[in-house]
């Protein structure tokens, strides 16, 4: 009985020491570091001319439908691991983390990553120039 208790004491300790890591492996800023980094840097710059850099070109895809709907139709937005809040949570941390410009920001829904998971993106760069020259 005495092992049992002292065993769930040590159980609970350890949970309690470990799920702060756990939390903070599932925050947005871990999934970003974890799934975007690789392409779009750790400042969110990006690789220009190919991946955008989400410091600079945010204004034109977050201030229209057409861009925000590029956004969620990306290949590292559908291919997202996570379910449609984690994504939308995510995307909504990146806007707000390196979102440099002044357009009001409609934070997206995991109602917005499910449509986009809907319609993939068959060739990102093509689908940017011609938002751009849209705009």
């Amino acid at each position: 009985m005495l092992r049992s208790l002292l065993g769930a004491i040590v159980a609970s300790a350890v949970f309690a020491l470990l799920a702060p890591a756990a939390v903070a492996q599932m925050s947005p800023k871990f999934r970003f570091l974890q799934f975007c980094v690789g392409c779009h840097q750790y400042d969110g710059t990006g690789l220009p001319p190919d991946v955008p850099s989400l410091r600079d070109d945010l204004s034109y895809l977050i201030g229209s439908p057409e861009g925000r709907d590029f956004m969620l139709r990306v290949p590292g937005v559908i291919g997202a691991p996570g379910s449609a809040d984690e994504v939308a949570e995510l995307l909504n941390w990146i806007v707000k983390s390196f979102y440099q410009g002044n357009a009001d920001f409609t934070p997206f829904t995991a109602a917005d990553v499910l449509s986009g998971r809907e319609r993939p993106m068959h060739d990102p760069i093509q689908e940017r120039l011609e938002l751009l020259a849209g705009n």
